[in-house]
């Protein structure tokens, strides 16, 4: 755990940045769209790999309170902040 949450803050804080600096900053419908898209890929992301991470915990008898379960989190959410991330960014480059 202890080399993965200094990972994960320097991804939250590098996609802080991008949002702040080069995101539009204009309220418009292409945001609208962008933003939209973004949190549907994340929370799928999200929602299929905490189903991935429970079906594994029950076949591999891991308790709830593991810190391996518990790791296993940190990274599924950090995959699906990855995931809203490279979608507002794509899209953001293609629209």
């Amino acid at each position: 755990m202890t080399y993965l949450l200094p990972a994960a803050l320097f991804i939250f804080f590098l996609s802080s940045l991008y949002f702040l600096l080069v995101f539009p900053r204009e309220k418009d419908e292409r945001y609208n769209l962008i933003m939209m898209y973004s949190f549907k890929y994340a929370y799928y992301a999200l929602m299929a790999m905490l189903l991935a991470t429970f079906i594994f915990s029950e076949l591999l008898n891991f308790e709830v309170v593991n810190a391996y379960f518990t790791e296993a989190i940190l990274v599924d959410l950090l995959i699906s902040h990855l995931a809203f991330t490279l979608t507002a960014i794509i899209l953001n480059k293609r629209m």
